[in-house]
């Protein structure tokens, strides 16, 4: 009962601070914390592609895929990518994103291999840094009959349990959020297997 009571309190604190003003300038990229393992939130969803897995990989090198997100509740959308370091999409490259709110998140590629990528997101801007340590996205790309079933696990790091139960409150918009934008990202895919 305490438990809750603290925690819908820092719900309501979070929620009566709303976003912060987008910054003057750019941030730079700090240094990342370890990658996490455990204690996540997780957003799950997945879409067939009719390609083959490496066929696919060929075309999110080609295609950006975060041109196919839309804003859902308070989630807003890549506008420009910049990268800090590294060999884009190489491990342990290093790339800003800027939001079309005007906030940036900045991110990590921990593991690119030909059936899986992982990325860290662990800087941001925004309201999220007040109840987020870090985000950590995992792509597999998984044979199937008819081409490759793209599944797309988005694991979040509250700071703390009590602040995951206001971030726990945001997941079903979260999955919204990648689960549109990864459905119209196969709409253009499949468009471009069909020639149109």
């Amino acid at each position: 009962m305490f438990r809750s009571f603290i925690a819908l309190s820092f719900a309501g604190l979070l929620a009566a601070c709303g976003q912060p003003a987008p910054p003057s300038s750019p941030p730079e990229a700090t240094t990342p914390p370890p990658l996490a393992t455990s204690g996540f939130l997780t957003a799950y969803v997945e879409e067939d592609f009719p390609m083959t897995v490496p066929e696919l990989r060929d075309f999110l090198a080609t295609e950006n895929l975060i041109d196919q997100f839309e804003p859902v509740g308070k989630i807003s959308t890549p506008v420009a990518t910049e990268i800090l370091s590294g060999t884009w999409p190489e491990p342990d490259a290093v790339r800003r994103v800027e939001l079309a709110d005007g906030h940036y998140v900045i991110e990590r590629i921990t593991a690119n291999e030909p059936d899986f990528f992982q990325y860290q997101i662990f800087l941001f801007t925004n309201a999220t840094g007040r109840g987020v340590e870090q985000i950590v996205g995992e792509q597999r790309f998984v044979p199937t009959d008819d081409g490759t079933r793209f599944e797309w696990t988005y694991n979040v790091l509250p700071h703390n349990t009590f602040v995951g139960l206001f971030v726990r409150s945001q997941m079903d918009d979260i999955e919204t959020y990648i689960s549109n934008g990864l459905s119209r990202y196969a709409q253009l895919a499949r468009a471009r297997v069909n020639g149109s």
